[in-house]
């Protein structure tokens, strides 16, 4: 059986001296490079979430602005070509307005001609039409 003597208090002294060196020396250390690694890496963590929430806000922001930039370009296009076509189609009604005048013009040109030329001639038909008909009959006509 198991006797309780001096031997028996000596060994739990050194067991208990022994585990508080060990504590002083090796757990507490141990530990203690445990936690800061622990810290360290929720840490580390942290920064990389942080880091992903902000680079999701830039991209978001880019993302935006680059829709934005994409809507100004296309109202700008929109606009240019809309005045484009509105002043294409100014020039040619200017252009269309232009040859009316020009037609007119040249119409009323040629009926003033036309006019002279007859007013020029109507004394000589009567010399002309006796000299036709005297070519066709082949005498003279009265």
């Amino acid at each position: 059986m198991i006797e309780l003597n001096w031997t028996f208090f000596v060994q739990i002294f050194n067991f208990l001296l022994l585990m508080f060196i060990l504590n002083k020396i090796l757990y507490k250390p141990i530990l203690k490079v445990l936690d800061e690694r622990e810290a360290r890496i929720a840490g580390g963590q942290e920064k990389a979430k942080e880091l992903l929430d902000e680079s999701q806000s830039i991209l978001k922001s880019y993302n935006e602005k680059l829709y934005g930039a994409k809507i100004d370009a296309m109202t700008v296009k929109n606009s240019s070509r809309k005045q484009a076509v509105d002043e294409a189609n100014e020039i040619i009604e200017n252009a269309r307005r232009n040859a009316e005048t020009i037609v007119l013009d040249v119409q009323k040109e040629m009926a003033e001609e036309i006019a002279r030329v007859k007013s020029e001639l109507e004394p000589e038909i009567g010399v002309m039409a006796g000299t036709i008909a005297q070519q066709i009959l082949g005498r003279k006509v009265a």
